[in-house]
């Protein structure tokens, strides 16, 4: 290999002043691994210290079976491209000790016009390892916010539900009733709400304890939760909600009074059954019945806001008591206000 002249600043130095390096002292200061190559006969025809101190001599050897082992050209390799291509390639290459090497070739043309190629190897082990540890990290982190964000909706979830039933607690059944009036009201689609209260429930408390009355409400919350599939009798857009004590609230989004009134002797008839379900088959044991008394009140027939429909459907709720319970009434419709005052 002959000697090429190296400038500093080719522009601003003139011919004579240039320094002249030795080009093998030059690829010897390297500290990373460089061959030339011979592409036709893949056979080394240099070597820089570091190389020699890797692999040995091997001129005029192959480069697969000196340098990787391999008893054909590797499968890495794409020497062959830099030639065709005249631009340098590379490939990331794993070792089966867990190592990895970073391997570069770029064309070069010798004196007498030959095509010969520079390929170096560095050892890019400890890039790799910090990389697969930085991505471990981040998936350690990716993780660790979904579990974050998962427990933050189980929280949400659970201020919003009631223990017992695990139906929606008073304090979200209000905030639901409120958005979804307004809804409503924007779009003039009715909506329907439906008081439940269980009769005689003092009764059961009193009688066979409160274990057996906390039985009777967690099978009301499984009655009323529209989650529940294999029941279909809440739809998916119904809201339940246990509203107090031994009473419960059923938001009947698109619902219009008659179909309010349809669905709540489904759930006055439902209740009725309740006791044929084995967690209560102490209780039907005993000569027990149970049944409810159900308000139904809609909007804007009976109330033009959620105060106003809760209060509708609470008073229906009173008139069915008074009429004998285990029965389903309408609330009285609300006056409308004179245009004119008189």
């Amino acid at each position: 290999m002959t000697d090429a002249p190296f400038t500093r600043d080719p522009s601003a130095m003139a011919a004579s002043d240039a320094p002249r390096y030795d080009p093998r002292a030059l690829l010897n200061s390297q500290p990373v691994i460089i061959t030339v190559i011979d592409p036709v006969t893949h056979k080394a025809v240099f070597q820089n210290s570091s190389s020699l101190s890797k692999f040995g001599d091997i001129s005029n050897q192959s480069c697969h079976e000196k340098i990787a082992g391999c008893a054909a050209p590797c499968e890495f390799c794409k020497m062959p491209d830099a030639v065709a291509q005249q631009h340098p390639t590379a490939s990331e290459v794993p070792l089966p000790n867990d190592e990895y090497l970073l391997v570069q070739w770029a064309p070069v043309a010798t004196e007498e016009g030959a095509v010969h190629v520079v390929e170096t190897i560095t050892d890019i082990t400890a890039y790799k390892r910090q990389q697969s540890q930085t991505e471990q990290l981040v998936k350690r982190l990716s993780d660790t916010n979904r579990e974050l964000l998962h427990t933050n909706e189980q929280l949400r979830d659970q201020s919003s539900r009631d223990s017992l039933t695990g139906l929606f607690n008073h304090s979200y059944f209000q905030q639901a009733l409120t958005q979804m009036c307004a809804r409503s009201a924007r779009s003039a689609r009715p909506l329907s709400l439906l008081f439940i209260d269980l009769d005689n429930f003092k009764n059961i408390n009193d009688t066979y304890g409160h274990a057996a009355g906390d039985q009777v409400l967690k099978e009301m919350g499984w009655l009323l939760d529209s989650h529940q599939a294999a029941r279909r009798l809440a739809r998916a857009g119904d809201i339940a909600a246990r509203y107090g004590g031994e009473e419960f609230a059923l938001i009947l989004p698109d619902t219009s009074m008659e179909g309010a009134l349809s669905a709540a002797e489904r759930v006055r008839h439902r209740v009725t059954t309740l006791l044929l379900l084995p967690e209560l088959a102490p209780l039907a044991k005993r000569d027990l019945s149970l049944t409810c008394s159900i308000g139904v009140a809609s909007f804007p027939i009976h109330a033009t806001n959620a105060s106003g429909l809760v209060a509708a459907a609470d008073a229906a709720v009173y008139v069915a008591k008074r009429s004998g319970k285990n029965c389903v009434r309408m609330a009285t419709p609300v006056t409308p206000k004179p245009l004119v005052r008189s």
